[in-house]
């Protein structure tokens, strides 16, 4: 596809202009939005250039390109709030969360839950989760009705268990429940409880997972313990501070959300992607079979992996699980010629980064080795490839997604080869977190 000039490239107008409003009406800006995201973006794209408006659910401007990505993410970052931007869809039900922070209470809450996230802390959480994911991958069936939903089974359990250090199945059933109602009532359209029953449900599961993690807050206190609950428990700041037990649970929840729906996303995509590619499955085997795993920790194999990673990180670049990062303008600003007045939601599309020519040797293929030393082309830009965001708001999860993810994706590889049935294509819900649309089937052979 042409692109047009980057916005450093252009003149600057005398008169910066404004953004027009958008060309469609609510209601269709509405449906293309949830039922086809990439070709809304692109048709827009196409007719209006790398900024405009939509309003699917209020008035939206996008800024699309890497340098729109670096303007919000990064050289004008304190210019944008993410606060006022998340709080709607999830400050109710994941208050607290880090998302829902701006400024020196983001900076502050972030070095406590750092701890958390070290090196160390991750090594733990994979030999906590071993155990669970061989477990699990034993149970699959070769005929496998929808892979999606053991995937997400998968990576809700392992946070259960890495987070809370729940062991007892009776008690991750009863969590499960609790979380599974909170992802879908912030998910869902409607976030009224009167009238809205899903997001009703999520309420209630809030508060009966409070119930619950208060006495787990206060026994994690007097014992540490290696889950992620433990090391906030005892993480303290540079003045001797330490999170409060509400605080704990407010991530807690929110690292959970934000944890396992992307990670099941991204393994959803993997199996895709492997499964139209068998040459890569083949390929991610002898990668393996020459690496030799018996002597090394499991925290230690991941970094090993090298085609393993690229294959990831391919899988992100074109299917990028949030398709867009959103602020609100705390201020007037430039950006492009376009005037955008203080107040305004505005969003970056990293997904839509993702397949720009510009960047990316023909961007719909998928092709792992784009990201080898030889080739490098996430670094054509440093802001092309932001499938974890970037600047202050960055993932913290980013590592341990990586990491979980790779072992995964290890151990997939050594106990199956697979298949989409014959004739089957998967159709995937781009927002707001790309899943498949209905089941996922797929062929499962077991290997000698």
């Amino acid at each position: 596809m042409a692109m047009p000039p980057s916005p450093g490239d252009r003149q600057s107008s005398a008169t910066p202009k404004r953004v027009p409003a958008s060309e469609t009406s609510r209601w269709l800006d509405l449906y293309e939005f949830y039922t086809d995201f990439s070709q809304a973006i692109f048709k827009r794209y196409q007719a209006q250039g790398r900024v405009f408006r939509m309003a699917p659910f209020r008035d939206i401007v996008l800024m699309l390109g890497a340098e729109a990505n670096q303007f919000l993410l990064v050289t004008h970052s304190k210019m944008f709030s993410a606060e006022l931007a998340w709080k709607e869809n999830i400050g109710v039900l994941f208050k607290g969360g880090l998302l829902n922070h701006d400024g020196h209470d983001h900076r502050q809450l972030r070095r406590l839950l750092m701890p958390a996230f070290r090196q160390e802390a991750l090594a733990a959480y994979l030999v906590q989760a071993e155990p669970l994911i061989d477990q699990h991958l034993r149970r699959w069936t070769p005929q496998c009705p929808d892979i999606y939903s053991h995937l997400k089974e998968l990576t809700l359990q392992i946070a259960i268990k890495v987070f809370f250090g729940i062991e007892l199945e009776a008690e991750l059933a009863i969590y499960n429940r609790h979380i599974t109602a909170m992802v879908a009532g912030s998910i869902s359209f409607v976030k009224a409880p009167i009238i809205g029953r899903t997001y009703r449900q999520a309420l209630k599961s809030r508060q009966a997972l409070v119930r619950m993690l208060l006495p787990l807050v206060g026994e994690r206190r007097r014992r540490p313990t290696a889950d992620m609950m433990g090391q906030l428990c005892q993480s303290t700041g540079e003045d001797g501070q330490m999170l409060s037990d509400d605080d704990i649970i407010d991530q807690i929840l929110f690292i959970m959300m934000a944890a396992h729906d992307t990670t099941a996303s991204t393994l959803s995509s993997l199996v895709y992607e492997l499964s139209k590619n068998p040459d890569w499955q083949t390929k991610l085997r002898q990668e393996a079979a020459e690496i030799d795993a018996g002597h090394l920790a499991l925290p230690d194999l991941p970094d090993q992996l090298i085609l393993h990673q690229y294959v990831i990180k391919e899988t992100l670049r074109l299917n990028t699980p949030l398709k867009v990062i959103p602020r609100v303008s705390l201020e007037d600003f430039i950006f492009d010629d376009f005037s955008i007045p203080a107040g305004q939601l505005i969003s970056i599309c990293p997904a839509f980064c993702h397949y720009m020519s510009e960047y990316w040797t023909e961007p719909e293929r998928f092709d792992p080795l784009r990201f080898s030393p030889e080739r490098a082309e996430h670094k054509v830009h440093p802001y092309a490839y932001t499938p974890f965001g970037g600047g202050i708001h960055m993932c913290l999860g980013q590592f341990f997604a990586e990491k979980f993810v790779t072992v995964i994706l290890y151990k997939m590889l050594a106990r199956f080869s697979w298949q989409l049935p014959p004739g089957q294509d998967i159709r995937f819900q781009q927002v707001p977190i790309q899943r498949p649309k209905g089941k996922m089937p797929l062929h499962l052979s077991l290997r000698p």
